[in-house]
């Protein structure tokens, strides 16, 4: 049964999942702040440094790195077992990730310029891996609520989010193998996370 300070933390880490949710879904703001680049490339190239408001989209990333950290500090619990723990690591690790990824400076796109090979660019190298390092936690810390919860109280919300991320995979090969508007499968993908990010409290807390 819950105490007060369990309700309490519960409805401050929920609140701050939900602001980390929306600054981490910052690419519907690039059709407003910067067209040209949201309509084709990627939306971490709204970031790079000579792009127009690159500010403020690093700011939102920061911002939702710190914030999902908080989260996973409210939540964790040295009583609990193994799993939660791993969750929540993997968790705060796609914040820290995320914050780093948004810090690293980006001085060339990638998808709309020809950038010089990446042995000219260690800071593209670095911006690339903790960004694939970042969605890696993201989705285990997924995988093991889904696997946790699969036959317990929100397994149909738990359920819905993997088929969003096999969806994803889908998407993915077929962009790769066809080229078109990958950046729409991007956006897909940022927004699945986002979800993900403010539902994360509601599906470990309370615990079974």
């Amino acid at each position: 049964m819950f105490t007060t300070r369990d309700r309490r933390t519960f409805r401050v880490s929920t609140t701050l999942a939900v602001v980390a949710g929306l600054a981490y879904c910052s690419w519907p703001l690039g059709y407003i702040l910067n067209p040209t680049v949201s309509r084709r490339g990627l939306a971490s190239e709204l970031e790079a440094l000579h792009q127009p408001y690159d500010w403020a989209f690093i700011t939102l990333d920061v911002l939702a790195g710190a914030l999902t950290i908080a989260v996973a500090r409210l939540l964790w619990r040295p009583t609990d077992g193994p799993l939660p723990k791993i969750v929540l690591a993997n968790f705060a690790l796609f914040g820290l990730l995320t914050a780093i990824d948004a810090l690293v400076p980006m001085n060339c796109e990638p998808s709309l310029t020809h950038c010089p090979s990446l042995s000219h660019q260690p800071l593209l190298v670095v911006h690339g891996i903790a960004s694939i390092a970042a969605s890696i936690c993201l989705f285990l810390s997924a995988v093991l609520v889904w696997w946790q919860k699969r036959k317990h109280k929100g397994a149909g919300i738990m359920s819905l989010l993997m088929v969003g991320w096999t969806l994803f995979g889908v998407f993915s090969l077929y962009f790769f193998f066809r080229p078109g508007p990958g950046y729409l499968s991007q956006h897909y993908y940022i927004t699945l996370c986002s979800v993900w990010v403010m539902v994360l409290p509601s599906m470990l807390v309370p615990r079974d």
